[in-house]
């Protein structure tokens, strides 16, 4: 499968909800993979995944400074 295609499935999936795609895009906007590099980008799709629980996307907000209201804030 090409790169192109799975990136297509993952922003499909991101859109969707689900929290590890959610994470996986947020990380491909922080290293500019295949995405133009946007940390504000990066914090609102992990930020996002965070809100849904999952455990990864917490402790990267953690890592990178953001607070409980950030991630409030990713929720709305």
């Amino acid at each position: 499968m090409s790169k192109s295609k799975k990136m297509r499935r993952l922003i499909k999936s991101a859109k969707m909800g689900k929290p590890y795609a959610m994470y996986e895009l947020g990380i491909c906007y922080q290293l500019g993979r295949e995405r133009v590099q946007d940390m504000n980008e990066a914090a609102g799709w992990i930020g996002c995944a965070a809100v849904a629980g999952y455990a990864p996307a917490i402790e990267w907000m953690k890592d990178y400074g953001f607070d409980d209201d950030a991630m409030v804030q990713a929720e709305s």
